[in-house]
């Protein structure tokens, strides 16, 4: 709209497909500069004030695989915690480390009393028996003793196996969830025939049996492959 006298304001047409001009003087989009042409002093202006590429922020890497595994968390760097079903399974082979410890002070206690002594003793006698050559090197006194002392070293070793395993279990290590899986395996392979077993061995078996079915399913895998997979990209 124009008031009276005043002139009416020339306007470029623009075909359709086609951009305005942006400035004065400067070329539209898609079109050349002519030989010679310096934008206005105003873009200059303009220009001086924008931050050079050099000085530029470097650009964050793509937050995409990161080396996990897919359907596996993000590695952030921090220590990542076992799931409430690792911690149970650690709990229950720990407390069958309880029950072997159980074990080995009632047999120690046993080895102290006649009748404890009495029923290893035979029991040496008896190999003995099957074994003349043997029976000869050493004395029924020697083999006793050695023998005593050997059950005490395993069944200590075992004690500290359990909680060494269940300490190393809720660290991620995927090797400690293989060997409890062997370990069970082996148990049940030396049930003695009939299934006759003591109350602490029988407790142990079930104990060791539940953790590890507890260690192989979700979401305790997946703890285990995330700590696999963070040692992998650490080897890098």
């Amino acid at each position: 709209m124009t008031t009276p006298g005043e002139e009416p304001e020339e306007h470029p047409t623009t075909r359709p497909g086609s951009y305005g001009e942006i400035a004065p003087g400067v070329p539209r989009y898609g079109q050349y500069a002519p030989a010679g042409w310096e934008p206005p002093q105003d873009v200059k202006d303009a220009q001086k004030g924008l931050t050079p590429p050099s000085a530029l922020p470097a650009a964050p890497s793509y937050p995409g695989f990161q080396g996990q595994q897919p359907g596996l968390p993000a590695d952030t760097g921090a220590p990542l915690a076992p799931p409430n079903r690792v911690v149970l399974a650690t709990r229950l082979i720990m407390a069958a480390g309880v029950l072997q410890l159980v074990a080995l002070v009632i047999w120690a206690f046993a080895m102290t009393t006649p009748a404890g002594q009495e029923l290893l003793r035979s029991t040496v006698g008896q190999a003995m028996d099957t074994n003349p050559e043997a029976a000869a090197a050493v004395t029924e006194q020697q083999l006793f003793t050695t023998v005593a002392a050997f059950m005490a070293v395993i069944q200590a070793i075992c004690v500290l196996g359990y909680f060494w395993i269940a300490a190393k279990l809720r660290r991620g290590r995927n090797w400690a969830r293989i060997t409890a899986l062997v370990l069970a395996i082996i148990s049940i392979a030396l049930v003695p025939e009939g299934g006759s077993y003591s109350f602490y061995s029988g407790a142990r078996i079930v104990l060791g049996l539940v953790a590890v079915f507890m260690l192989f399913r979700s979401p305790a895998k997946e703890f285990f492959l995330a700590h696999k997979a963070r040692r992998g990209t650490q080897k890098r």
